[in-house]
């Protein structure tokens, strides 16, 4: 039977008895409901991990004790970042459950020129802050002990500053005239950037033509904004497994 995991930066430290916060402690008792002297994988967002065993338990406090000898992974040598234009709520959460399930490690969230109406005038702020809890769930799900770098921007221009010259930058657009050939692909830092609903602002692609990005198309079929990244890191996914 698969051992259930949970998170928690406690685990790695110097005590071997601490407290789990009161989500954690929630998800354990209310939906797990697991009791005292249950075991569960505890792991750090950092690459650690452990065997824990419930000390105590109550509605919103759950005391744990490290019981195996703390396990370190090395980091993904292939790196799939993302920067992703916010997008209808549902939607983007589920983009992103779904790209920590395939492998992505970074995402930079940005603010589009032609941002769906729906969300406009909401507190970017609080679906980018949701998206922290959406991505530790998928990370317990999917047995990876890394936690994705993120980070929140107000533009795609800001965004672009925050990429590192090393790697090799994608941008998927519609308009693109070459179709992407993954098998074409050399490098192993990859940074992928996509466009909202009604796509790219004339400012955008401007933006990105300056900075000599290669421009992609995807597929002959028009894909949801929340689709085709799915797409994309599965073919990178794919390919880099293969390589």
């Amino acid at each position: 039977m698969r051992i259930h995991r949970i998170y928690c930066k406690s685990v790695s430290e110097t005590n071997i008895v601490f407290k789990i916060d009161n989500a954690q402690s929630l998800h354990l008792t209310k939906v797990l409901r697991l009791v005292v002297n249950d075991e569960v994988e505890v792991f750090d967002g950092h690459g650690s991990s452990a065997i824990c065993k419930i000390l105590e338990s109550n509605r919103s406090s759950v005391s744990l004790q490290r019981i195996s000898d703390i396990k370190i992974d090395k980091p993904a040598t292939n790196r799939i970042g993302f920067i992703l234009p916010f997008i209808k709520k549902e939607n983007f959460h589920f983009m992103i459950q779904k790209l920590c399930e395939i492998g992505a490690t970074e995402f930079i969230f940005y603010k589009p020129d032609l941002i769906d109406q729906s969300i406009a005038k909401k507190d970017l702020s609080k679906i980018y802050s949701k998206s922290g809890e959406v991505i530790i769930s998928a990370c317990k799900q999917c047995g990876t002990n890394f936690l994705p770098i993120t980070s929140f921007v107000s533009s795609l221009s800001d965004a672009i500053k925050k990429l590192d010259q090393s790697s090799t930058k994608y941008v998927f657009d519609l308009e693109a005239n070459d179709i992407f050939d993954v098998s074409s692909v050399k490098s192993n830092n990859i940074f992928v950037i996509t466009g909202a609903e009604s796509g790219f602002s004339e400012s955008e692609i401007n933006h990105m033509n300056e900075k000599d990005f290669s421009f992609k198309l995807l597929s002959k079929n028009i894909l949801r904004a929340e689709t085709a990244p799915l797409v994309i890191a599965s073919l990178f996914q794919n390919h880099f497994d293969k390589s």
